[in-house]
């Protein structure tokens, strides 16, 4: 009994050989090595906008370090582009391919390269004029328009030329619409749909991302509690203090914590110094803390009024931004000191309120704990500080938990007499530092300033504070008339002071310490000295 032949499987991947691929035609060896080369030709526009959106993607942090001084296209935006730039190398070789299968089958081997060359050019002119005409700050619409462009040549393509017989043997096309229909889904409709998806994907996180976090967006005069009482004579100094929070709910536990403590010793200060103190705050750094913080700040605000929001963004990053709208606002409420303070530094209000009151008034005062001479590469931001400024060293800057100057410094680092650019890294210490360069300010060094985690000193005016619960711990001491240190880890000493039946010794860090100038390194290679103007009259005449 004859056995039923069975219907012969087409080959593996047979679909996409016929449409990546000549190999099924009978092409001669010289003329098939030609042809593959002009077809990758036919790659070039698309490789070359790959390469330069891949590159720029890149070279975003470097162009925005210290922050962008006009908004231009992103990272996401580059990346976008070159997915689409990618989409369009890939159906420019599916439609050279297909349109070169047509004409081998109509034309002479060499009529059909002449054809081929000419279509190559005719995409490279069109990719060139889209890409002129656009210009190179619009990646996205640049390839997007490329892609349509090759998108509507290949759907004209298929409604005219989708004879199977241009496909090689037809033993294996049951369908004589198999390849329309495969094309159409395979080539077409799946690619553009992974493609639409993530720069939809990618597009809507940069326009949240833009609306909550880019400080260049922001505009306007800081909102709630920005009206302060001014001092009842001309002999009373008045001081503002700015603590820098923000709107997560460990910074709104820090607020209430400092509201019961430190702060408390703000009303321990005699009648020749007049305070006022605001808790500063940026833009609701996302829709969702818009929606569910919002409330809670405004509730705060009410009840406490001792809220300011100051346009700008609250990321961490955009810190030191935060702190230059706060400095613009004070610089609008006339106070003779400013001290600017984080919301997790427990400071000695007390102590430092009473040195205020019988210190004589010194133009340009700053004051802090100081460091002096310390090559950018030893610290996390280096490489952008090395970009912007190119400064073998940092100025003398104080450390950014707690520092005070003078009004005057106001005028310096608000409304400059030279430069009105502002660039911008993370530490706000660094960046007032790099802001007055060239004015020849130095900064008074103050060790009764801390940050390390297992540091303590009973005569330290700032410490920051690991936990919410150690702020009550030193607050209890005080009133108490304890050693504020009670209870607390000391087994280290602070730098500057003395390491005497200490475990762990500030200077095994390779650092030195002078009373006066402040925290160095104790060797150093090189750059004694920043150079500058000597005086500050120099810029202010």
């Amino acid at each position: 009994m004859a056995i039923p032949s069975k219907s012969k499987k087409p080959p593996r991947f047979y679909f996409w050989r016929k449409t990546l691929s000549l190999s099924d035609l009978n092409v001669p060896r010289r003329s098939k090595i030609a042809i593959d080369a002009l077809r990758t030709l036919s790659l070039i526009p698309s490789f070359l906008g790959f390469l330069y959106n891949s590159r720029q993607a890149l070279h975003v942090p470097l162009r925005d370090a210290g922050g962008a001084l006009i908004l231009q296209s992103s990272q996401v935006d580059y990346v976008v582009a070159s997915i689409w730039c990618a989409l369009a190398g890939y159906w420019n070789w599916v439609l050279t391919t297909s349109m070169m299968r047509r004409w081998i089958f109509h034309y002479e081997m060499s009529s059909a390269i002449v054809r081929l060359i000419t279509f190559i050019v005719i995409t490279w002119s069109i990719s060139a004029y889209v890409n002129s005409h656009n210009g190179p700050d619009q990646p996205i619409r640049t390839w997007m328009v490329n892609c349509f462009i090759i998108l509507i040549t290949d759907v004209i393509r298929l409604s005219i030329v989708s004879d199977p017989k241009y496909h090689g043997k037809s033993a294996h096309v049951t369908d004589p619409n198999l390849f329309l229909k495969l094309t159409v889904m395979k080539v077409l409709i799946y690619p553009l749909s992974v493609a639409t998806c993530l720069s939809v994907f990618a597009v809507l996180r940069q326009i949240d991302q833009l609306q909550y976090t880019t400080s260049q967006l922001m505009a306007g005069p800081p909102l709630l509690n920005t009206g302060v009482s001014l001092p009842p004579t001309a002999t009373t100094t008045s001081v503002l203090i700015l603590i820098i929070s923000s709107w997560s709910s460990t910074s709104f536990e820090r607020r209430n914590m400092l509201r019961k403590s430190a702060l408390r010793l703000l009303s321990s200060h005699g009648t020749s110094v007049t305070v006022n103190y605001r808790f500063v705050i940026g833009q609701p750094p996302s829709a969702t803390d818009q929606l569910f913080a919002k409330p809670q700040v405004m509730k705060e605000s009410e009840t406490f009024r001792d809220i300011i929001i100051v346009q700008s963004s609250d990321i961490e990053l955009d810190k030191s931004r935060k702190v230059f709208e706060a400095l613009r606002w004070a610089k609008s409420v006339e106070h003779d000191y400013i001290v600017k303070s984080d919301d997790n530094v427990f400071a000695r209000w007390d102590i430092i309120l009473k040195e205020i009151s019988v210190m004589k008034k010194t133009p340009y005062y700053w004051r802090g704990l100081t460091y002096r001479n310390i090559p950018i590469k030893i610290l996390p931001n280096a490489k952008s500080l090395q970009i912007d400024y190119a400064l073998p060293n940092l100025p003398a800057y104080t450390h950014s938990m707690l520092y005070l100057f003078s009004k005057d410094m106001l005028d310096l680092i608000v409304s400059p007499p030279t430069s009105p650019t502002r660039r911008f890294i993370k530490d706000d210490g660094e960046n007032i530092a790099i802001w007055l360069f060239g004015f020849s300010i130095q900064p008074i060094h103050d060790r009764r300033i801390q940050d390390g985690e297992n540091v303590c000193e009973d005569d330290m005016i700032g410490k920051r504070m690991d936990s919410i619960s150690d702020m009550s711990k030193m607050y209890f001491n005080i009133v108490n008339e304890r050693p504020q240190c009670t209870n607390f880890d000391t087994s280290a000493c602070a730098i500057c002071y003395s390491c005497k039946d200490k475990k762990i010794g500030w200077s095994t860090l390779n650092l030195a310490c002078d009373k006066t100038k402040g925290i160095t390194l104790k060797e150093m290679s090189g750059f004694d000295q920043i150079a500058g103007r000597n005086y500050i009259h120099d810029y202010t005449s």
